[in-house]
Order: C-alpha cells, then structure tokens, then sequence
C-alpha cells in the first residue's frame, strides 16, 4: 500500500468532511464483572487485527485503541506492553491528502516512516498480534522471516524479534487470560488478491486448531481464554466498494439494452478481455488501473477518475468472482464451525467477529444516533486500508 494514490468515489467526500469535523463521545463500558476470570496478566495472541493495525500500518496512537489495549486497560491488567511504533508508522500510514472531483484522494506519500520505539524489551510484548500471521505460525517459525511467504516479514521481525514462537514467548508470561485471534488471513488475504484458495482446507485448519490450542492449554495452564472467529470475505469495504459495473455520476448503473455495463476482466483463464460476472467483485487494489482506464470498456468512463475507457481487462488478482469468493466463505464457515467446536469444548469464550461485520455490512451498527456501516471511508468501522478496524470499531468490539 506504500506510495498508492487512490482517487475514491465522490459520494464520500461532502460526508467525510463533515464528520471529520466533529469527534464522537468515548464508549462507556458497561459494568465489568470478572467472574472467575483471572485479568492480571493477560496477552494478546493474533493478527493485525489484534496489533491494531489501520490504514495499511502500525503506530502507536492506533496501537494503544486496538482492542486488547482497551481491554487489558478496563479489566485491570497489571501490565500491558506493546510493539510500539513511532508516527508515521510502518508502513507509514494512508491518509486523506485533498478531495478531488471525484472524491477524497488516499495516499501515504509525505509521510515519514516510522521506527519501534521499545524494541529492546527484555520479555516478550503482551501484545504478540502480528500482522500477516496465520495459525500455522503460533507454533511454527519456519516462514517467520520468510518474505516469500510472508511479504510483509518486517512484522515478524519487530514483534517475534528472533525470541522464538508466539506460543513460546507468550508462555514466559504465565498468562491467566488470553484473547485468540486467527484465521482471516488465510482467507482474506486470497479474497483481497482476486480469489487465491484458502491456505487451508476446513478440515485441516480444524486439526492444526486443536492441535495448537492442546499446546496453548499445556504451556499456559493458568489461562483462561477468549478465541475469535473468521469475518465473512465480503463484508469489508476492500471487497464490496467498487462495483463490477459502470456506473454514472450519481452512482447508478449504466443501462444499455435493459442491461447494465459490466467492467471487463481476465477471469475463470480468459486470455482476452471478458465481462465481469455481475456477482462479481473488484478490489480495492484495482483502484489505479481503474483511474486510467482499465477496466471500462471503449465508449464509458471510469467512474474512480473519470477517465476514458481504455478497453483493457483487469487482471485475474484484482477481481474476485463469485465463484472465488464461495469458496473463500466455506472455508471460512468451516473454520467458524471448529473454532466454535473447541470454544464449546475447552469452555473458551467465543468472541463473535464474524456476526459484529456482518451487522456492519448489512444495515450498520448504531451508536449516538447515528448507524455506522462498512461503507469505505464514510461507514466509520473500517480504516483507509478497507480491511483493518477503526478505533471505533475497536471500542466497539
């Protein structure tokens, strides 16, 4: 995402203004009881979403809103340390640079990349949310350091720092309670790419859960734990913004015979240009092929920038079929259904992600008079990334 420059509909610009100008009242928490949970020390186990990464980076304003800073604040744990990083980010983050004619211009460019600034922490952090993890690396660190498996290694370095396995580093705590979160991106990284499989089949990822949950039981036994489920595929914004059609000034389909114009791709192994299915989806990371052109066939006009249709097809990796993403779903339904077997089973809390989304996608969540939606950049839940929780997103979970 670093050096992007995405030119985003101009329905979000005149709200995005507005609500930009006025801060929302801080969540009051409800009346806390611990029953007979222990929160002394509790440590974060998970992705990016648990690190609390936002708009394509980590730094500390947004570290310290993710959900486990919040929580460990309010439960009372005694301690709670973090990867810290300094402004403006690693990456440095997305920003808001000006509105243009077609709405809110999104880039990093200007930023300063930022450095860890508690990186020779003795212990591990509390907080071991990496980004880019998947479950395979609770145990493994085999491809931790790998940037061909994992791209975005850089992670990996500032928060396992060579201290051995997440498991491992977060056993020297002696934890007595521990938020689980993995599993989307095994299947939200393929759906952001334009429809890679699953990196595991349900039934494997059923077997490695238990298996690393067996450990997580032996090597942390005082804990008692909170394990989080997958979110849908196609209830954040990276995914459900751009239409697979043309579309006019106001947003509406253009229709030519008693049809709509679809967007041209190279899906399902087409060597030449083909319509996109109208079930389809576009992600987010077409967004500057699409601003010259691509995409929108001869005679239309690029509903990002205006541009004139240049009659290329996006490439395979930026459209996401329907097809694709069932198949995204049902392993991510199958996961759902072993994470929801073991919380049963070992008496876990099951905290419902999944079900928080698609409240969000599928009329928005009220608060203070107002619904807040997965509407990328206006909907307030999602970051300038379209897939990482906002800090009210974050209060809110």
């Amino acid at each position: 995402m670093q050096g992007i420059q995405r030119t985003i509909l101009a329905a979000g610009a005149a709200a995005l203004l507005l609500t930009s100008c006025s801060k929302i009242a801080p969540i009051a928490p409800a009346a806390l009881r611990s029953g007979s949970a222990n929160f002394g020390v509790y440590a974060a186990m998970g992705t990016s979403i648990s690190a609390g990464e936002q708009s394509g980076g980590l730094v500390v304003t947004h570290q310290q809103k993710a959900f486990p800073y919040l929580f460990a604040q309010q439960s009372g744990a005694a301690s709670f340390t973090i990867p810290s990083i300094s402004a403006d980010g690693i990456p440095p983050l997305l920003r808001i640079t000006g509105v243009g004619p077609a709405g809110p211009i999104i880039s990093n460019s200007g930023r300063t990349l930022g450095s860890p600034t508690n990186f020779a922490q003795p212990s591990c952090y509390h907080n071991m949310g990496i980004p880019y993890a998947i479950l395979a690396d609770v145990m493994d660190p085999t491809f931790y350091y790998n940037k061909t498996v994992h791209p975005e290694s850089v992670y990996f370095l500032l928060i396992a720092r060579r201290l051995g396995t997440v498991l491992d580093q977060v056993a020297t705590l002696n934890p007595t309670f521990i938020t689980f979160e993995y599993g989307s991106n095994e299947v939200l990284g393929p759906a952001t790419r334009g429809g890679a499989a699953p990196l595991f089949p349900g039934a494997s990822y059923a077997a490695l859960l238990h298996s690393t949950l067996d450990n997580l039981g032996t090597r942390c036994p005082n804990a008692k734990v909170a394990i989080f489920n997958v979110p849908d595929v196609v209830s954040v914004p990276n995914v459900t913004t751009f239409p697979p059609v043309v579309v006019d000034a106001n947003g509406n389909p253009v229709i030519v015979a008693g049809a709509p114009i679809p967007l041209l791709g190279l899906e399902n192994g087409a060597t030449i240009a083909t319509p996109i299915g109208l079930a389809d989806y576009v992600v987010l990371g077409a967004a500057d092929s699409m601003a010259v052109g691509t995409g929108f066939p001869l005679g239309t006009f690029s509903y990002v920038s205006g541009a004139p249709g240049n009659g290329r097809p996006l490439p395979n990796s930026m459209v996401l079929s329907a097809s694709e993403a069932a198949t995204i779903q049902a392993a991510a339904n199958a996961y759902n259904a072993a994470i929801a077997s073991e919380a049963a089973a070992r008496g876990y809390a099951l905290v419902d992600l999944n079900a928080l989304l698609y409240r969000a996608a599928h009329g928005g969540i009220p608060y203070q008079g107002t619904f807040y939606t997965s509407d990328f950049v206006t909907g307030g839940l999602f970051s300038l990334d379209g897939v990482h929780p906002t800090d009210l997103a974050h209060g809110m979970l």
